[in-house]
C-alpha cells in the first residue's frame, strides 16, 4: 500500500475554532472551553484514502497578532491549508485576504479550503453561507461549513483535503517519472 505524508496548516483569526476542529478530527471530542494556542501545536492522523495511506500532520496555528512574526516558518512545507472563520464574527472574515496572503507568500501553489466554523450557532451566525461561497468562488477555493461542536461536516473537510493533496502528489510524481 502507498503511503504519503502530508503537512496541513490550520490557519485563522484567534478563537474561530481551529484547535476545536483538529481535536474534534483527531480525538473525535470537543472542548467547550476555549484555550488559545500558543504558538503552534500539532495532531497526528491517519487515513487511508483508496489504496493509499495518508497520514496528516495537523498544524494548529495561533491566530492572534502577537504569533504574526513566528507563524510562517510553520508554512514552510505544507501541503495543504484549512482557512477558518467564525461565522459568528465578521472580523474573522475580513481577516480572510490577509491569511491568503499570508499563505501565498510562504507557500507552493497548493489545495486551500475555507472553512466556515460554528454553524451550529444558528441564533448568533452573521454571516451567511452565501457570502462565504461567493468569496471562495472568487478566490477559486473550495468551501465547507462545518461544526467543531457538533462534528458537522468535520470529517468531510480534511478528507477533501487528503484526496486534493493526494492528486496533487501523484501529478508531481508522474511528471518526475516522465
Amino acid at each position: 500500500m502507498a503511503h504519503y505524508i502530508f503537512k496541513v496548516i490550520v490557519v485563522g483569526d484567534g478563537s474561530v475554532g481551529k484547535t476545536s476542529i483538529i481535536r474534534r478530527y483527531v480525538h473525535e471530542k470537543f472542548d467547550p472551553y476555549y484555550k488559545k494556542t500558543i504558538g503552534v501545536a500539532h495532531a497526528v492522523k491517519r487515513i487511508n484514502i483508496k489504496d493509499t495511506q495518508v497520514t496528516l500532520t495537523l498544524w494548529d496555528t495561533g491566530g492572534q497578532e502577537l504569533f504574526d512574526c513566528v507563524r510562517p516558518q510553520y508554512y514552510r512545507g505544507a501541503n495543504g491549508v484549512l482557512v477558518v472563520y467564525d461565522v459568528t464574527n465578521k472580523e474573522s472574515f475580513d481577516h480572510l485576504d490577509k491569511w491568503l496572503n499570508d499563505i501565498s507568500d510562504q507557500c507552493e501553489e497548493i489545495p486551500i479550503i475555507l472553512v466556515a466554523n460554528k454553524i451550529d450557532l444558528t441564533n448568533k451566525n452573521i454571516i451567511p453561507r452565501e457570502e462565504g461561497e461567493r468569496y471562495a468562488l472568487k478566490k477559486s477555493l473550495t468551501f465547507y461549513e462545518t461544526s467543531a461542536k457538533t462534528g458537522k461536516m468535520v470529517v468531510d473537510v480534511l478528507k477533501e483535503l487528503a484526496r486534493l493533496m493526494l492528486k496533487v502528489a501523484k501529478k508531481l510524481e508522474a511528471k518526475k517519472n516522465q
